[in-house]
């Protein structure tokens, strides 16, 4: 039985358009190209990807790199997510529903200034969310499972009663299983997640 949800942020509570994607590979190239102290070229492009396969996550790859936990995070506020992401009301209204059947709380990469901006932006009330864990609340950002254990033990819960839903398998879906969480992959399906639904409010099935 699942007594408590968490669900990533960004990516899984947001939609990424195309336009989002766009500006979002040139800041990781940008910011690699700075880092590695070479000019972006199309060859940077492919080895920055393949440090990012081996990774998992933009925090994890530059953290590799010797930079700070929180080094990406930073660029990434720089993105005018105001001009990418909108409310969809698939999304708050699952969540809004979900609530009310069991407690929903959010761990995310992210700093936690660009959390409250971004659920401001895509209409979610923080306040639905028991508890909040931003990458600033842990030493290791995500793939790294210091924000899992973190999770079970803010739950107060054995891992098999907790859910974590997220968008990457590598990211969200593999660490919460190897901390021995249910999973749930949105927006896409995966045979490495517990349960795996393209429709967002799918998940409401689980209840």
């Amino acid at each position: 039985m699942i007594k408590h949800v968490w669900f990533d942020l960004e990516g899984t509570l947001t939609i990424r358009s195309d336009d989002f994607n766009e500006a979002h590979n040139q800041l990781r190239y940008e910011t690699y190209s700075e880092v590695v102290g070479k000019p972006l070229t199309e060859e940077l492009k492919q080895d920055f990807e393949k440090i990012y396969a081996k990774n998992g996550s933009n925090s994890a790859v530059f953290r590799s790199l010797g930079c700070a936990s929180d080094f990406w995070q930073k660029r990434f506020n720089k993105l005018d997510k105001t001009r990418y992401y909108k409310p969809v009301k698939t999304v708050y209204s699952t969540l809004e529903q979900l609530k009310e059947k069991v407690p929903i709380s959010i761990f995310t990469n992210l700093k936690p200034e660009e959390v409250e901006s971004t659920l401001k932006i895509i209409n979610v009330d923080k306040s639905w969310f028991k508890f909040i864990v931003s990458g600033d609340d842990i030493k290791e950002r995500k793939p790294a499972l210091d924000g899992f254990y973190l999770m079970i033990k803010k739950s107060g819960l054995p891992p098999e009663e907790i859910l974590y839903v997220g968008d990457r398998v590598k990211v969200d879906i593999l660490p919460a299983k190897d901390v021995g969480m249910k999973t749930c992959l949105v927006w896409d399906k995966s045979n490495e997640a517990d349960y795996s639904f393209e429709k967002f409010e799918d998940i409401l099935s689980l209840f």
